[in-house]
């Protein structure tokens, strides 16, 4: 199942620049299409291996074939305005290839944020990317995380330049999480939105001398 899913996440992946390798026609246009679906692609890659972390990631995600989809359409028109038609002996026709990529990539995008409105309601594990600590602070350690059986969680260990004691650290970081956008809550834990319009879910940040435990809750409109 593991590598089914890995399998299908590159497919996601690399699909427009496989769909671009058989519409291109010039070498001008060609590169600079390639090029920019391949940023789209290790841009989104980052994102879903926690190089970096948006709250917009489910939006990014959803709008990916999208983006990649109108990429195409665009070189399409380019390189028929550069060369005029295809050629009826052709097989295929770069604006209609290309329209009908957008069509699958905008019902790809559809689906992706349908699938996120399914699974938002539930227990996930939160990025490390989440805490920002402020100057003189640093994460040193995170582990893998953990789900029971209705929460997800993980550990951030806060390392300090300055051999501040635990207290200080403590209050820091929830000077830092407070500016950051993290709200009071429940048993003294800071929560913030996970995600934007469609990710509903809730991150809580629990703050402790020099650890961090972030655990990923149910969406805001399943909490009691």
């Amino acid at each position: 199942m593991l590598v089914f899913m890995v399998g299908l996440g590159l497919l996601y992946l690399v699909l427009p620049l496989v769909c671009w390798a058989f519409l291109v026609r010039t070498r001008p246009v060609g590169v600079a299409v390639f090029a920019v679906l391949t940023g789209l692609a290790v841009a989104l890659l980052g994102l879903e291996q926690e190089r970096y972390f948006l709250r917009a990631a489910a939006e990014i995600e959803s709008g990916y074939p999208i983006a990649a989809g109108l990429v195409l359409l665009a070189g399409g028109l380019a390189e028929r305005r550069l060369r005029g038609p295809r050629p009826a002996r052709e097989f295929l026709d770069p604006v209609s290839g290309s329209v009908v990529a957008v069509t699958t990539h905008l019902l790809a995008g559809i689906g992706i944020a349908i699938a996120y409105q399914m699974l938002s309601f539930g227990s996930f594990l939160p990025s490390a990317a989440e805490v920002s600590p402020p100057a003189g602070l640093t994460v040193t350690h995170s582990t893998d995380g953990y789900c029971g059986s209705n929460f997800c969680s993980r550990t951030l260990t806060i390392g300090t330049t300055g051999g501040l004691p635990a207290a200080d650290v403590e209050a820091r970081m929830r000077a830092a999480l407070t500016a950051d956008g993290w709200t009071p809550g429940p048993d003294g834990a800071l929560l913030r939105p996970h995600g934007w319009l469609l990710d509903r879910r809730v991150s809580e940040a629990f703050v402790s001398g020099t650890t961090v435990e972030l655990s990923g809750s149910e969406s805001v409109d399943a909490r009691p």
